[in-house]
């Protein structure tokens, strides 16, 4: 198997940070990565990108409204989850997620493009990282 770093690295923009983001088309596999390999997702958020590293998390608004932040966050971990069931549940929480975004719709068209969809995932930390891969990963404590 791949190392982690080389899984999510592959088809997305990589930040200055390390920190990854995908277009839409790519951020289900790249979720199904992340929990295929043992890691919970916490949530996410939408940039906007910048540069050749460099993003913007404010996106402007079609018609000239205020920029906005488009996030979300799973539900923490219950006390009768394993973690393969978190990581399973927090992945699927987090397609359903993207999927109900409408950020293309609310975009200027020209931006659009440059939308890209971050993840901020997890390894259970009662485990040793499976392959050394740091980027867009916590160090929150994931059970609750």
């Amino acid at each position: 198997m791949r190392a982690l770093f080389e899984l999510l690295a592959a088809g997305a923009f990589v930040a200055a940070n390390g920190e990854f983001a995908w277009r839409r088309q790519d951020i289900e596999h790249a979720l199904n990565e992340i929990r295929d390999v043992g890691h919970a997702t916490l949530g996410g958020e939408v940039w906007l990108i910048t540069g050749e590293h460099s993003w913007d998390g404010l996106i402007p608004s079609l018609g000239g409204g205020a920029p906005g932040v488009w996030h979300w966050e799973t539900e923490p971990r219950s006390a009768s989850e394993t973690w393969q069931q978190y990581c399973i549940r927090t992945a699927a929480e987090s397609v359903e997620a993207v999927r109900n975004m409408r950020v293309e719709q609310d975009t200027p068209p020209e931006l659009i493009d440059r939308l890209r969809f971050n993840v901020k995932y997890g390894a259970d930390p009662k485990s040793q990282p499976c392959d050394g891969a740091t980027a867009g990963k916590t160090d929150y404590a994931l059970d609750s």
